[in-house]
């Protein structure tokens, strides 16, 4: 490490003992080769034992997301371009740093627990983002990012999801190594965590994704029942409305709602887009004319209700993989070790 723009971020280190907060900051003393700021909550008294790190101190929070945000703000104003983070003050952990950066934004971060899973899974889905793990802590922000969070307002597990979505919206490409052997996470994440991070995963574009697709679902719903009153064919009636209802969908999310530009760019998303409203038509169709077929069998009730379960199911499939492959802005990278 050369670079003398590099700061160390240590929000929470006060909750440490005494002796951890010494073995750590003897480790990353040890792992930088020049002086570099460390910026940290807690008074250490004998800071001359580490001629590397030059300490700076700012004020304690209770709350982690402002306390981060403080030393985020000290760290620019004293000029840093990358700012560390560590996932935990254990000796192991302080110098997971030292192969990355080189690199731009950083994550790295182990295998996921379920809730873990669970939250990150919905929130990529929610905000068109593509990371493995929300809650690993282990990062490297450049200036471009850290002046985007630096202004955010969440607080605790929640913040972290908040800041890939954040980035991610904005187009500021961010890097995740995903080690293997590092196991799985014994932390959990609380219901209300839970909640608060997938809740906050909404965006503006996500809202306007969620009614252009309803307009969408109106337009499809119209244009199949114009078509059956004019006689179509039922499956050319589904054929049409999908493809009338896909259409409309594509060119209000690709150049309003997602704003992108460049005339081949948008053809080649159209391609994927329209083989795969295609194919969600084709299973539509299929899912109906089973059914129909069991309908005598079922009863009028209870093929509504089932008619409406496929439904539901084909377009929530058509959700996560539109998500997925067309509208996924690809802005995380993930690399597995």
């Amino acid at each position: 490490m050369n670079s003398p723009s590099i700061a160390f971020l240590l929000p929470a280190f006060v909750g440490q003992k005494a002796a951890q907060r010494k073995q750590f900051l003897d480790k990353l003393n040890a792992a930088v080769n020049r002086q570099s700021i460390v910026l940290l909550d807690s008074v250490e008294t004998d800071e001359d034992r580490w001629k590397n790190l030059i300490i700076i101190k700012f004020a304690h929070s209770r709350l982690f997301g402002e306390s981060f945000r403080l030393g985020l703000s000290a760290a620019l104003n004293l000029g840093a371009e990358k700012i560390v983070t560590f996932e935990s003050y254990s000796t192991e952990n302080a110098v997971w740093f030292t192969d990355y950066l080189n690199g731009g934004n950083m994550i790295e971060s182990g295998k996921r627990n379920f809730r873990e899973m669970l939250v990150t899974e919905i929130s990529n889905l929610l905000s068109f983002g593509n990371s493995y793990n929300n809650f690993s802590f282990n990062r490297i922000f450049t200036k471009e990012a850290a002046l985007l969070l630096r202004d955010t307002k969440l607080n605790g597990k929640s913040f972290l999801v908040e800041s890939i979505n954040v980035l991610n919206a904005h187009g500021i490409h961010t890097t995740e190594i995903i080690r293997e052997e590092y196991g799985k996470d014994n932390k959990r994440i609380n219901l209300s965590e839970m909640a608060e991070s997938i809740i906050k995963s909404f965006n503006k574009t996500s809202i306007n994704y969620s009614l252009i697709s309803s307009l969408s679902y109106l337009v499809n719903l119209f244009m199949v029942y114009t078509s059956l009153s004019l006689g179509f064919f039922y499956p050319l009636a589904v054929l049409f409305g999908g493809e009338i209802s896909g259409l409309s969908n594509f060119i209000v999310n690709e150049k309003i709602n997602f704003r992108n530009k460049g005339f081949l760019s948008s053809a080649y998303r159209f391609g994927k887009f329209n083989a795969f409203v295609l194919a969600v038509v084709a299973f539509d169709i299929f899912m109906i004319s089973v059914i129909s077929k069991y309908m005598l069998a079922f009863g009028r009730a209870d093929f509504s209700i089932i008619s409406t379960f496929s439904i539901v199911i084909v377009s929530a499939i058509s959700l996560f993989f539109t998500n997925k492959l067309i509208w996924g802005k690809g802005n995380h990278q993930r690399v597995f070790l």
